[in-house]
């Protein structure tokens, strides 16, 4: 009787071991099951979505008057309708914070350079976004148009 007790219990074990082994190799009834849950995890992939701005109207002052206006179209892309909403929300926010950057650093710019960059503006306008709403919440800065306008 022993010894019949004392085989049950090795067989035991080896079955436990071997199952083990299956599952930490991630082979045979275990293999299948890993697939499946990472099919799910592919398909979480969140849309970009565009979200249209205001146009941004910057004057220009030199010497007590007005020198120029720069109008410049923008969009904000993100991922995911979460963000979208959120974004949508900080619109104002982000609005009054863009307005007050560029108020202060267009003059700047435009005694370092002749014309008004684009890429410099998007990615100032970025940073300024990051601040405001938070790193990643925006995902790009999209600049449309840029209108230039000097004073009559």
């Amino acid at each position: 009787m022993k010894k019949i007790v004392m085989i049950f219990a090795v067989l035991v074990m080896l079955g436990g071991g071997t199952a083990s082994i299956l599952k930490w190799l991630q082979l045979g009834p275990f293999q299948e099951l890993q697939k499946e849950e990472k099919q799910p995890k592919a398909q979480k992939i969140e849309e970009i979505i565009t979200i249209d701005m205001d146009p941004l109207i910057t004057t220009i002052f030199q010497e007590n008057r007005v020198a120029a206006l720069v109008q410049i179209e923008l969009k904000l892309e993100t991922q995911g309708d979460k963000r979208a909403e959120r974004i949508k929300y900080l619109l104002p926010v982000i609005n009054d914070a863009f307005l007050k950057d560029m108020h202060s650093f267009m003059p700047r710019l435009l005694k370092a350079e002749e014309r008004v960059d684009a890429e410099i503006i998007r990615q100032r306008l970025q940073l300024i976004g990051d601040k405001v709403a938070g790193k990643g919440l925006i995902r790009n800065v999209v600049i449309g148009d840029i209108v230039e306008q000097p004073a009559r």
